[in-house]
């Protein structure tokens, strides 16, 4: 190697040190990232609104069941009992728009042999169709059901008293305001207590809770219209809402 690239090649190592050096010398004396800090003061508080009304619909579950030793027979016995029944109800004022088919269901029905060593065999067909009638009327609710079992209903699964949805959304906007109200009378307890100024809400979580009324099963009685008293109901808000103090 010549003595001038020997130079060279030392030149440039000493200048690649002294940058090394440079940079880091810069990194050790920059000062640290700047981390923005939460400085915000808060209250977070959660208030709590309830309305109680009373329902204004009613959703009967009925349904038909039949057993026949073929399951032709138990369908075509099944859909003439329901007949029936749907007819009942319009009848008594229901539109068929409130008649509506949950779930139909064919199964075959076993044996159950004494000796074991005997496999079951079919002995027949069991055919359920089950309906969901939307009542308005709630005074009607018992002939209804009355009517219904007469004309071949012969289950009646559940009764629920429920809100139509045109109340239960004019209800949630009333318990809303008295949960948002519970929750600013909480903040400002809490700030007074404190002694600090409220500045105003940042953030705002609402719930809400709603539980129908439910009766099952039902046996029809004896007597001449079923008396059915449906209660009444409640629709709870819930809010959670986060204040600024300063």
């Amino acid at each position: 190697m010549s003595e001038i690239l020997g130079r060279r090649i030392y030149y440039l190592v000493a200048l690649a040190i002294v940058g090394m050096v440079l940079v880091s010398s810069v990194a050790l004396t920059r000062p640290p990232p700047m981390t923005p800090s939460n400085t915000s003061k808060t209250i977070q508080v959660t208030g709590t609104g309830t309305v109680s009304a009373t329902p204004d619909q009613a959703l009967l579950n009925l349904a038909v069941e039949t057993r026949a030793s073929t399951a032709t027979a138990a369908t075509t016995e099944n859909a003439v009992a329901m007949t029936g029944v749907i007819n009942a109800l319009t009848s008594d004022g229901i539109s068929k728009d409130s008649i509506q088919t949950t779930s139909y269901n064919l199964s075959p029905v076993y044996s159950n042999p004494v000796n074991q060593s005997v496999p079951p065999s079919i002995i027949g067909y069991d055919a359920v169709n089950t309906i969901q009638v939307t009542v308005s009327d709630l005074g009607s609710v018992g002939k209804l059901l009355d009517d219904a079992i007469s004309a071949g209903a012969n289950q009646v699964q559940s009764i629920t008293f429920t809100l139509s949805n045109t109340t239960r959304a004019t209800l949630e906007q009333q318990a809303l305001q008295l949960a948002v109200q519970d929750a600013e009378n909480q903040a400002k307890a809490t700030a007074a207590a404190l002694g600090v100024t409220m500045v105003g809400p940042i953030s705002v979580t609402p719930g809400y809770v709603f539980q129908p009324l439910t009766y099952a099963p039902y046996s029809a009685a004896s007597q001449a219209t079923t008396p059915i008293q449906p209660g009444t109901l409640q629709v709870t808000a819930t809010v959670q809402i986060t204040y600024q103090f300063s």
